[in-house]
């Protein structure tokens, strides 16, 4: 009897963690390990949203989800993120640019 609770204990276990390991697998290697939350965070305290609406005409959005946006792929999208950061002088680490990246990939690009 034990034996077949610990079981089911496990294979609950195992099934609550499978969600979490698919969504592991979608991200592109770029962003494994990079904090979307701590990347948002950053993306607001920088006023990156209103540094893009001044440029797209008032739409913060409109760079990411525009039919000619120039960023294609993960490494594109690490790429502008980086030259962003060092084109305003932002003294980032290479961590936080992966975050900001993974969060606008989250929020907007959906890369895989």
């Amino acid at each position: 009897m034990r034996r077949a609770l610990a079981t089911c204990g496990l294979l609950a276990v195992l099934g609550a963690a499978w969600p979490l390991a698919q969504a592991a697998e979608a991200v592109p290697p770029q962003f494994v390990g990079a904090n979307v939350a701590q990347g948002q965070k950053y993306y607001d305290n920088l006023k990156c949203a209103a540094c893009h609406a001044q440029r797209m005409m008032g739409s913060s959005s409109a760079m990411y989800t525009r039919a000619d946006r120039k960023v294609h792929n993960p490494q594109q999208l690490m790429a502008f993120t980086q030259m962003c950061v060092t084109q305003l002088n932002h003294d980032l680490f290479p961590e936080e640019v992966k975050d900001i990246a993974a969060y606008l990939n989250q929020t907007y690009y959906k890369f895989k």
